[in-house]
């Protein structure tokens, strides 16, 4: 019947007499209104327009001088921020903070999101190249926007064309990419994620995309069930005239398979009837009726009307029964959820306050478990941040053990070893990461494979360069280096003129008598065929062991002569202080009490003087003697400050 409206039959003919390539492109409802669109340029927005009124069960049309009025819903529930340069944090490695949930940059020939403002590193949870490495950190454009815990993200590397869209999720530090993002995303009901034409992603940590190969899809609208518990997405592409249907439960909060087709149309019991293009003409075309939950009120399925679930309202229950099915869900994560048992805690408080019948018997009192999971994740948040505190040590000190036996192991890999000096440094480095990897079995919740690795690595790697030193101390002149040095060293001990440069040359000495143990050490416990290349070898270094203990006792000497000179000096001028110092003490005691405090006082910088001068005999003896000196003359001191004080008493009274 609303065809027959001659005004309608005229617009309808003036479209296709006036546009050579005028097309139907699909139909909009907006509010009351219908509205007929067709295409009638080169573009998918060039379009023309015929408008009706709904009412009731008719349509009543209008004109055709509404084509202003015909548009998509808004492709985006929220709004793009571009980021400033007060979001900027300079430092080696700078970045871009988003409000502090996230860090991006695209310098050094990368696209890099990491989850800690560090500046020292440019290691990210998630990157991938840029066209152009030679960039600063303004070059590139950054928008972002914040919906719970996800982060979307809109980022264009300097000179690239496109933007590049992820989305980022703070509770299970996780990063996706996902382009679909440019053409419309939109909020999924009761705060629960986003979802946009190939996917969905929820702040809870679940994220899916389905392989359509579809692109650039519009949002075109959303249809709610009258019981509350399911929602479906239509996205539409102008330019295929393809429809994608996803349904999202708000229970199971999951999207099912999505249902792809070139039209559909929705009946008030729920039927849905769709059907698909085919790419070559066809003269018969198969539809398909499918029945939905999307059923106009009053249409519904008969109930109780009189029992207390019907009076609480279908709604209501499945929005309690969506958030207990998230409680589940948080329940069943791992530890590496992030403030896991703190979201336990409100989730499982905000249901029994929220829901007055959730405490009900005819509701199986569902407060209950709910009171007793809250107390529980109460109880487990101290102890939580105590292992999440432990775990992060742990891995902070296995990546650094990592990476110095890395290290270790490069420069082994890298060097000539043509002396003997580089065998003894890289051995002794070897052998102190090797202890620094079996430290790490004693940390907690420790990557037992990784330690074992680590540790096989070292131990090959030491193995066969304590071979190749073996194979160099049979040389000759494999051990010049530790004789030139400890002739040096010798010579050098009759010039020693202060203690603090004889306990240097000391201290170098130990170090190289260290080094030749470990050549011993290496020696030994290698499995030589020939025993008398083992012989030969720590004849030769017991040969210089000898020279070494001789330098030893030598400069052992030097620092006692030097000492017994040094020492005086110092003994005098600390005993000069010491007795100043006690002599300013007895002049301002003018109590009892400060007395004792300066004797105190005293008594400790004599004990600090007898630690420091312990080795010279007639200095203890001395010091004894003042010790007994300071005691007699403090005690007469305070004796004379008492008797003076009684004797005011006196003539007082």
């Amino acid at each position: 019947e609303f065809s027959q409206d001659p005004q309608f039959q005229r617009d309808f003919e003036e479209i296709y007499k006036y546009y050579k390539n005028a097309e139907f492109a699909k139909f909009f409802v907006i509010g009351p209104f219908l509205y007929m669109a067709f295409q009638v340029g080169k573009s998918v927005t060039e379009l023309k327009s015929l408008k009706w009124r709904i009412e009731d069960d008719s349509l009543i049309y209008i004109d055709n001088r509404s084509d202003h009025e015909v548009r998509f819903p808004d492709q985006h529930d929220f709004s793009w921020k571009r980021v400033s340069r007060d979001l900027f944090v300079e430092g080696e490695h700078p970045h871009v903070s988003i409000e502090d949930h996230v860090f991006v940059e695209t310098i050094g020939g990368d696209l890099t999101i990491k989850v800690e403002n560090n500046t020292s590193d440019g290691v990210g949870l998630y990157s991938e190249p840029v066209q152009h490495a030679d960039q600063t950190l303004d070059d590139s454009e950054i928008y972002y926007a914040i919906v719970g815990s996800l982060v979307l993200l809109k980022i264009r590397p300097y000179q690239e064309n496109v933007y590049r869209y992820f989305i980022f999720n703070e509770k299970v530090q996780s990063v996706y990419r996902v382009d679909s993002l440019e053409t419309s995303c939109v909020l999924l009901p009761d705060d629960h994620g986003v979802i946009f034409s190939n996917g969905y992603s929820l702040v809870t940590g679940e994220h899916k995309t389905f392989d359509t190969d579809l692109q650039g899809m519009l949002f075109d609208r959303r249809l709610e069930a009258s019981n509350g518990e399911d929602f479906l997405y239509v996205f539409y592409n102008p330019e295929s005239g393809v429809y994608v249907q996803l349904r999202y439960n708000l229970i199971n909060q999951e999207v099912d398979t999505p249902v792809i087709c070139h039209g559909a149309a929705f009946f008030p019991a729920g039927e849905m009837i769709c059907f698909r293009a085919e790419p070559d003409a066809q003269k018969h075309h198969t539809l398909q009726i499918w029945q939905t939950p999307y059923v106009e009120d009053g249409l519904g399925p008969e109930s109780q009307s009189d029992s207390f679930l019907f009076k609480i309202g279908n709604k209501e229950i499945v929005r309690g029964m969506a958030e207990c099915y998230e409680v589940i869900g948080l329940i069943e994560k791992d530890d590496t959820y992030a403030d896991l048992y703190v979201d336990l805690v409100k989730k499982s408080g905000d249901i029994v306050d929220s829901y007055f019948w959730a405490s009900d018997e005819q509701c199986a009192n569902l407060s209950a478990p709910l009171a007793e999971i809250r107390i529980a994740a109460e109880s487990a948040i101290d102890e939580f941040e105590k292992v999440v505190r432990v775990k992060q040590n742990t891995v902070k000190q296995s990546a650094e053990v990592e990476q110095r036996s890395s290290e270790v192991l490069r420069e082994a890999k890298n060097k000539r070893f043509d002396n003997i000096d580089d065998f003894v440094k890289s051995l002794a480095e070897m052998r102190t990461v090797r202890g620094e990897i079996i430290s790490l079995k004693e940390l907690r919740y420790i990557d037992m494979e990784l330690v074992e690795r680590l540790g096989e690595e070292i131990s090959e790697a030491s193995d066969r360069l304590a071979t190749r030193c073996v194979e160099f101390l049979l040389r000759d002149d494999a051990l010049a280096p530790y004789e030139n040095r400890i002739q040096e060293q010798t010579a050098s001990i009759d010039d020693l003129k202060k203690v603090t440069d004889a306990r240097d040359l000391e201290e170098d000495i130990a170090s190289g008598a260290s080094e030749l143990e470990m050549l011993v050490d290496i020696v030994s416990n290698l499995n030589i065929e020939d025993a008398t290349h083992r012989t030969q070898i720590i004849d030769n270094i017991s040969g210089i062991f000898g020279r070494v203990n001789t330098a030893r006792a030598t400069l052992k000497t030097k620092i006692k002569d030097l000492m017994s000179v040094e020492g005086v000096a110092e003994f005098n001028s600390q005993m000069k202080l010491l007795n100043q110092a006690v002599v300013n003490y007895l002049d301002i005691c003018d109590t009892p009490d400060k007395c004792e405090e300066f004797l105190t006082k005293v008594m400790i910088q004599l004990e600090e003087l007898e630690g420091r001068f312990a080795e010279f005999d007639e200095f203890v003896v001395q010091l004894t003697d003042k010790r007994e000196e300071i005691y007699n003359a403090f005690e007469t001191r305070k004796l004379s400050l008492i008797e003076a004080r009684n004797k005011r008493a006196e003539a007082l009274m």
